[in-house]
C-alpha cells in the first residue's frame, strides 16, 4: 500500500498530518508486486489546488500496466474541524477504497489481484484504527 498525493505546501493542516499518520503505519511498497496507490489530495477551499481537487471525492484513479499499481484518487474534505474529525473521516475513506479495490478492479484489467490487495486496505484500516483507539 503506497501512501502519496497532493499536498497543499505552507502551515500547518491537519489533514496533511493525518495523511502523514497513515503513511507512517502503512509500511513499506514493494515495486515489483502489485499495490494499490492512495493519492490524497488536500487543498483549502479557493486556494491552490483546490480546482483540481475539489469534488474529487473517492474514486478509481489510473491502472498501471507495466508499473503494477492501481491509484484511487482521495479527496480530503478541508473542512472537517479537528484531528479527531480527520481521523474518523480516514477509517471511513479506507473502507471505501477496499470496495473501489473489490469492485472496479477486476472489470479494468483481471491480472490484479483484487481480492489480494482489498484485503491489505481492510487491513491498513484495521491497524488504522488501533492507531487512533491507542491515542485515546
Amino acid at each position: 500500500m503506497k501512501v502519496g498525493g497532493i499536498y497543499v505546501a505552507g502551515g500547518y493542516r491537519l489533514d496533511n498530518q493525518v495523511c502523514g499518520e497513515l503513511r507512517q503505519i502503512s509500511g513499506a511498497v514493494d515495486p515489483s508486486d502489485y499495490f494499490v496507490d492512495l493519492c490524497f489530495m488536500t487543498y483549502t477551499p479557493g486556494g491552490v489546488g483546490s480546482d483540481y481537487a475539489a469534488g474529487t471525492g473517492i474514486r478509481p484513479g489510473m491502472v498501471g500496466r507495466k508499473q503494477k499499481r492501481f491509484i484511487v484518487d482521495v479527496e480530503v474534505p478541508p473542512d472537517l474541524g479537528d484531528l479527531d474529525a480527520y481521523r474518523a473521516w480516514m477509517a471511513t475513506a479506507l473502507a471505501e477504497v477496499a470496495a473501489i479495490v473489490r469492485d472496479h478492479l477486476p472489470t479494468k484489467n483481471k491480472s490484479y489481484p483484487s481480492e489480494r490487495l482489498a484485503s491489505e486496505v481492510d487491513e491498513l484500516r484495521a491497524r488504522w484504527n488501533v492507531h487512533v483507539s491507542e491515542l485515546g
